[in-house]
């Protein structure tokens, strides 16, 4: 068997297939409808006009904890990025039929930094089927190796198949999009991307959650949310431990 975080490393990407199981993604796929529910399509090209997103996850996160605590995952990430990480962009996307294929992107695009500085793990969960015809995410396998100023062609971008349950964890240096939906079904995916610590994240989870969110949140996805010391000088509040600051907050209520 090819190990993950080799194949991670060569090709910029690695799937790892049915990790949740039958109750893990039937409770996700319950969750993510919760969330859907009333939501409307995006507003712009990018994001998709036939698409729905849900960001702040973290205010309500459900059955997506388990998801986002996925030790196979957590493994593959702490191996690129370290173990102290944190969430960047964390959203549950549909993909409605009619949605036309994204713009080609790298997601550490956001961030001025030479192509060849790795600072980005993220992950793709396939709460329904990926397929070349409902949209499945394309990328561009060894991309994430490219030169600044080098852009895909078409014919070089490849679909992710994957069955639901699984999940892609991938370089964000690593060209791809989301693809075509071709099909008469919506195909939903929970995204969950993670900087290293020293790199402000794209969302700013710890003010959308506020302070009694935080202490609602397991240790573990608080640490994810951005509460996590690297040391003893970098990561602090006040002098004192993240962590043990917000249990104090909250034994003083």
């Amino acid at each position: 068997m090819t190990d993950p975080v080799a194949a991670l490393e060569q090709h910029g990407f690695v799937v790892l297939p049915e990790i949740l199981s039958d109750d893990e993604l039937d409770a996700a796929t319950r969750h993510a409808d919760h969330l859907l529910s009333g939501v409307a399509w995006s507003d712009n090209d990018f994001d998709g006009r036939r698409t729905r997103r849900v960001y702040g996850l973290l205010r309500d996160v459900g059955a997506f904890g388990t998801t986002l605590l996925h030790p196979r995952v957590r493994e593959l990430v702490a191996a690129r990025l370290g173990e102290v990480h944190q969430f960047g962009m964390l959203f549950l996307s549909a993909v409605d039929p009619g949605q036309g294929a994204q713009a080609v992107h790298f997601d550490a695009g956001v961030y001025p930094l030479p192509r060849d500085v790795e600072v980005e793990t993220n992950v793709i969960w396939a709460l329904d089927d990926f397929t070349a015809d409902n949209g499945a995410t394309m990328v561009v396998p060894g991309s994430h190796r490219w030169p600044a100023g080098r852009r895909p062609t078409p014919d070089e971008l490849v679909p992710v198949v994957m069955p639901a349950g699984s999940a892609v964890v991938y370089s964000g240096r690593l060209w791809h999009a989301a693809g075509h939906n071709r099909s008469a079904a919506t195909r939903r995916a929970l995204i969950c991307e993670h900087v290293v610590p020293w790199l402000r994240p794209a969302d700013n989870h710890i003010l959308a959650v506020g302070v009694d969110g935080l202490l609602n949140l397991s240790p573990e996805l608080r640490r994810l949310a951005g509460v996590a010391a690297v040391n003893d000088y970098f990561g602090f509040v006040a002098g004192r431990d993240p962590e043990q600051w917000l249990l104090d907050h909250q034994g003083s209520r």
